[in-house]
């Protein structure tokens, strides 16, 4: 049997799909501070952050056999910043109507703004992810459009590109969000269900 600090990601999860415990273990540890201090980056508070990345490991074994995981960390990150959002909602809210500030008729209008807010942020900060991670072509055709709102003549002048080459990196960046807005909701579906 091979030791498993040795196998890849793709082994654990096999395993661990497979009821293996010690599958989970191996990747508890292998993962454990990382989340932490992903956790930590949004709470400012080590027992929150532990909390929440105990919630989403328990939540990995519970789910092992129906979950389609394509990269462990990107799940697992993933899932501890959209539970870090969550938390922070139903904290603020918490908050809110121990401090009198909600009235009763507009308390669900209140927390649903903020979870749609909470939402837009997790999606924004998310989507920047992927647009780090593309080419820098692509990014820097992307980024240019996007934020900028320049044309396609003015990227072109802008980054010593023809018009075509700007419309191909744009393609390309775009080609690369639409995969990971899939594979987050392949994700999502999983996480909530």
């Amino acid at each position: 049997m091979a030791i498993l600090s040795n196998l890849n990601d793709s082994e654990l999860l096999q395993l661990l799909k497979d009821g293996r415990e010690d599958a989970f273990t191996e990747i508890y540890n292998r993962y454990w501070e990382r989340l932490v201090a992903t956790g930590y980056y949004y709470t400012r508070c080590k027992e929150v952050a532990e909390e929440i990345v105990n919630d989403v490991l328990m939540g990995l074994w519970l789910r092992r056999a129906s979950l389609v995981i394509q990269s462990l960390p990107a799940y697992l990150g993933t899932a501890v910043k959209f539970a870090v959002f969550k938390a922070m909602a139903r904290n603020k809210r918490r908050n809110q109507l121990l401090s009198g500030q909600l009235l009763a008729e507009d308390g669900a209008a209140a927390h649903n703004d903020t979870e749609q807010q909470l939402d837009a942020l997790f999606l924004d900060e998310w989507l920047r992810g992927i647009v780090e991670q593309l080419p820098e072509k692509a990014r820097l055709v992307f980024v240019y459009s996007r934020d900028e709102a320049l044309s396609v003549e003015e990227i072109a002048g802008k980054m010593d590109l023809s018009p075509k080459s700007v419309e191909y990196h744009m393609t390309k960046a775009l080609k690369t969000i639409r995969d990971s807005i899939r594979k987050m909701s392949i994700f999502l579906h999983s996480f909530l269900s």
